[in-house]
């Protein structure tokens, strides 16, 4: 048994006697809900397989139950993915192949738009959610006697978000819904509730968060209540954009197997390129289309124009230098593979919504408003109040920030984004993954750890009076300890505006 990987999972290469090669998964405690996450992907698996035909490593063994089995720990064993992992050539693929992939990548992740769920949540199969948890139905129009509806069930969701921390052990919704509406107030509910107990500095929060303006704990409750207020707005009108789907959590290239062909004794892509295999279907769930529809990020570029709009060459693009064309052409070509996934995956009530983006980025920062601060958030609520008209037709904006509001919140947005180009900058650099996670053994690790000290006494170098410098310690992304980075901060308030109260059109 040989080590290949460990993030959220420790992933093994099993050889048998037999010659046979298999994949033994074993999430770690980051990874989500020991019995529920490893149950639904499972389950995920079987239902895809089954369903829609997709090839998924089919698993062979499996248990969410660490006390029954003689490893003492949950784990999946499946079969190793047939192909070659997209990772490991795609620097090396022509880019006109490349375009196409995101097309025919496309292609494939639209095939999920075919299965109608009913309900929100992650998949199961039934012997592994109480009856309480289950929805009462799966599909729309599936018979009560078809296997599907005997084996599967929608329940509780696994995304990590829902049980970080003490989250775990309260008392929260957390699925599964009959509605959008539903869902989104879960979310914030659960993230005010939390923070009203347990919201003081943690080990995982971004380092930004220590900045001026983003909030003290009343500041993050207020802010939450008042969304959740807009949340009925908020949602479209139409089925087609708010219906359940079911999507893949984290499409990047190592979770990509394509096919390969063998000529002159070498294996390399075939042509044209096609998946073999699509893995990794952990924390997988069923949300509303508007908010679950994403580009992944193998394909996701900032700066591309909403809609059926095509990306254009930079203004002024003749009279760059040679290089500054090769790297705005290089761009270019990102983000053309960004709208060809986008338009082949997403369809049309998805593709042509007003201020969908928006909606997105807000829904996705109040998941997360302790961890993150309330600047992003704040700006975010901004952002769709000036897009209003879109979201509400002949309503004007229910806030309207002061000159002076706009001004300083403007400002603690700026001093932000700068931070968190450092740490995007850094993270490109040393080729980190979430929490920091590096690939590869400890020596690589001390390696990377050495490195970052050292950049981080330039950073703090870079100021000239010892406050500064100790602000800049303060704001380091990288951590071995919450005491040794968190400062004594009292954030001023935020005061959070009146709205009015919203109901479903």
């Amino acid at each position: 048994m040989i080590k290949i990987n460990e993030s959220l999972n420790r992933v093994f290469l099993v050889r048998f006697d037999t010659g046979r090669e298999a994949i033994a998964r074993f999430p770690t405690s980051l990874a989500g809900p020991p019995h529920y996450t490893t149950a639904s992907e499972v389950a995920t698996i079987d239902f895809l397989r089954r369903r829609l035909g997709f090839s998924i490593p089919r698993v062979l063994a499996w248990s969410s139950h660490a006390e029954g089995t003689d490893v003492g720990a949950e784990f999946i064993l499946m079969e190793k993915a047939p192909g070659l992992l997209l990772s490991d050539v795609i620097e090396d693929l022509p880019s006109y192949e490349q375009g196409m992939f995101a097309k025919t990548l496309g292609e494939y992740e639209r095939k999920l738009l075919d299965l109608p769920f009913t309900h929100y949540g992650s998949l199961y199969y039934k012997n592994d959610v109480p009856v309480p948890l289950r929805a009462p139905t799966l599909l729309e129009g599936l018979s009560p006697d078809d296997e599907l509806n005997s084996k599967f069930c929608i329940g509780p969701i696994t995304r990590r978000d829902f049980w970080e921390a003490e989250r775990e052990h309260m008392d929260i919704d957390r699925g599964p819904w009959r509605s959008a509406e539903d869902y989104m107030k879960a979310v914030a509910s659960r993230e005010r509730e939390w923070i009203a107990r347990f919201g003081t500095p943690h080990i995982l929060d971004d380092p930004n968060r220590v900045l001026p303006g983003q909030g003290n704990r009343e500041d993050h409750i207020n802010w939450l209540s008042l969304y959740i207020t807009l949340i009925p707005a908020l949602i479209p009108p139409l089925q087609e954009q708010k219906r359940p789907v079911l999507w893949h959590p984290d499409l990047h290239a190592s979770n990509i197997f394509i096919r390969s062909s063998k000529k002159e004794g070498k294996i390399s892509p075939a042509i044209p390129i096609t998946p073999s295999s699509i893995i990794d279907w952990q924390g997988a769930w069923i949300g509303p289309a508007f908010l679950q529809l994403k580009v992944p990020p193998l394909y996701r570029m900032d700066d591309v124009p909403p809609g059926r709009l095509l990306p254009a060459l930079p203004d002024g693009f003749d009279s760059l230098s040679d290089s500054e064309k090769e790297t705005a052409e290089r761009i270019h070509q990102q983000r053309i593979r960004h709208k060809l996934f986008e338009v082949t995956a997403f369809p049309p009530a998805i593709l042509d919504m007003e201020a969908r983006e928006e909606r997105v980025y807000l829904e996705d920062l109040a998941q997360a408003t302790w961890k993150c601060g309330l600047i992003p958030f704040r700006m975010a609520l901004n952002d769709v109040f000036q897009h209003w008209q879109k979201i509400v037709p002949g309503e004007n904006s229910p806030v309207q920030y002061s000159p002076a509001e706009l001004e300083g919140l403007e400002s603690h947005h700026a001093t932000w984004l700068q931070h968190q180009e450092l740490s995007e900058q850094l993270d490109r650099e040393f080729n980190l993954g979430e929490y920091g996670y590096v690939k590869g053994d400890p020596n690589d690790f001390e390696k990377v750890r050495l490195a970052l000290q050292k950049k981080k006494l330039e950073y703090i170098e870079q100021e000239k009076d010892d406050e500064a410098r100790r602000i800049r310690s303060f704001l380091w992304p990288y951590r071995d300890t919450l005491h040794d980075v968190v400062p004594p901060t009292v954030h001023s308030s935020i005061r959070a505006p009146q709205v009015p109260t919203y109901s479903l059109r």
